[in-house]
């Protein structure tokens, strides 16, 4: 007996169920997310809002209170033996983000579930899925609670995380690897002598200190151990001292944990009816801040195709893109953090010189140190198929530049992330010198799926201040679409619907 029908049945509430199920509210998509836990984690491993998240935030209009709650960080430092040697500088990130963001992942998630009974869904806590009944056209999940149910689903998402039920049960291969070095996290109130704006990195013969400032009073500090090593709580001070080679004095720990680091990927993300996402789908080192940031891009990228299909009836291939558009994603996340975890844990005293000599060579050329922190930023993320013209700014593929269009009414700037409605936004480049009669017709003929901005420099509600705009793109006219996850989708340079037409066939439903 089936006691729910609904579209999509997300299992799992961290931030990259949240996100699924804010976004399918967003676009009116039947849904119920469960979790097996009776009330929300208190406890947070993750940390790190990347810019990039950021944007995807500011298009589910979260990003406010996320930035109201949390502390941003524009630079971070690196010390080799002691001695501060380089910095890295977020501030010159081409974003309205120009900065890593600092906020408890129990935090992030508390905003994400506001919103999202905000638009009357709420968590089903205290449901563990048992079992999954598989049809051709739908899934049943049979749940176990106080009361136990069955649900009839089109699709199941797996966000269960790194230990996922789901990914069990269907007898994934979870792929990868496992460092054989520990690491010690703690939260902590202390009395040192280092700037609570900004991340430090040390690199000892010991290992690595990495310190993260939370508030004005607490710091994180996460830093390797030993594969041999045991450690408790009271030998923080000494691997701080050891490491830093600064003096410091801990007044209190909040929280104390040793985790193991993996680098692990299912084959693929799509099987029958079951999408897999997040740690579910793919695991990766703590380094760089990069694990809940991709699960949360995972949601998005997912949640629009899904609306594509399930409410507009898109062919399945607009879902089956996400497994190929993040995996691809996710491969790049993997081997970034295995390269980055493999020089974090390099201890040997004699290369030491020779990194720090790297750092401050490398970190002193804008355009490296650029790079360096656009791909932390995940700024830096493509799909694939897109452009490989070096430093092309706009290009099909790539994530669309957060530029900011002037409001008619007030001639007040706006983000054009500030003003998407979860269509795909056609930005025309208009010149009113062509005709664009039957380019007008083919928006207005499929306004569902677009939000269409005409950009000129008498153009209402929004205009192009002396093109602007236009000149910046080195377009005199044209058509951009984005997608509804901020990437490039077409790019045109006349006002012809002909290759628009070509381009969106691939993605809507057929006449």
């Amino acid at each position: 007996m089936v006691d729910k029908q609904v579209d999509v049945l997300i299992v799992g509430a961290g931030p990259t169920g949240l996100t699924l199920a804010l976004t399918l509210a967003r676009y009116g998509i039947s849904f119920e997310i469960i979790d097996r836990k009776t009330t929300p984690s208190n406890n947070s491993r993750a940390i790190g809002i990347q810019p990039r998240t950021i944007e995807v935030f500011s298009r589910l209009d979260v990003a406010k209170e996320v930035l109201d709650r949390a502390r941003t960080i524009e630079k971070g430092n690196l010390y080799f033996s002691g001695q501060w040697t380089a910095k890295l500088e977020f501030s010159r990130l081409v974003t309205p983000y120009p900065f890593v963001t600092l906020l408890r992942q129990n935090e992030t998630e508390a905003i994400l579930e506001a919103a999202l009974n905000e638009h009357g869904h709420y968590v089903q806590r205290g449901e563990a899925l048992v079992s999954l009944t598989h049809y051709p056209s739908r899934v049943l999940a049979h749940l176990e609670s106080d009361s136990n149910r069955t649900i009839e689903a089109k699709y199941v998402v797996a966000a269960d995380g790194a230990n996922s039920t789901i990914r069990r049960m269907l007898a994934l291969p979870f792929s990868g690897k496992s460092f054989k070095e520990s690491w010690v996290l703690a939260d902590m109130k202390a009395k040192w002598n280092i700037s609570r704006e900004e991340v430090h990195i040390f690199f000892s013969d010991r290992g690595v200190l990495e310190v993260f400032p939370l508030t004005d009073d607490t710091i994180r500090i996460t830093g390797n151990l030993a594969s041999d090593e045991s450690f408790n709580e009271a030998e923080l001070r000494e691997l701080i001292e050891q490491r830093s080679h600064m003096d410091v004095e801990i007044d209190e720990v909040e929280w104390f944990s040793l985790f193991r680091v993996h680098n692990r990927m299912v084959d693929s993300f799509i099987h029958n009816r079951v999408i897999l996402m997040g740690d579910a789908a793919h695991i990766n080192s703590p380094v760089g801040g990069q694990g809940m940031n991709t699960g949360i891009a995972d949601s998005f990228n997912l949640g629009w195709k899904l609306w594509l299909h399930l409410k507009a009836g898109a062919p399945f291939r607009v879902v089956d893109s996400y497994r190929d558009e993040r995996e691809h994603v996710a491969r790049n996340v993997l081997q970034t953090t295995n390269v980055a975890t493999e020089v974090l844990q390099t201890t040997l005293p004699v290369l030491l010189p020779f990194q720090a000599l790297g750092a401050d060579v490398f970190t002193r050329v804008n355009l490296i140190n650029q790079k360096i922190t656009e791909r932390i930023a995940q700024l830096h993320l493509s799909y694939p198929g897109h452009s490989r013209v070096p430093f092309l700014r706009v290009t099909e593929g790539k994530i669309f530049p957060e530029i900011e269009i002037i409001r008619t009414d007030d001639g007040l700037r706006t983000k054009i992330s500030e003003v998407a409605d979860g269509r795909f936004q056609v930005l025309v480049l208009d010149d009113d010198k062509r005709d664009a009669s039957a380019l007008y017709d083919y928006l207005n003929d499929h306004q569902s799926f677009f939000q269409i901005i005409t950009l000129s420099k008498t153009s209402r509600p929004f205009f192009d201040q002396g093109n602007e705009l236009a000149k910046s793109l080195f377009m005199k006219r044209g058509v951009l679409v984005i997608r509804p996850d901020g990437y490039l989708l077409h790019k045109q340079r006349h006002l012809r619907p002909e290759a628009l037409q070509a381009t969106m066939a691939a993605w809507l439903p057929s006449p």
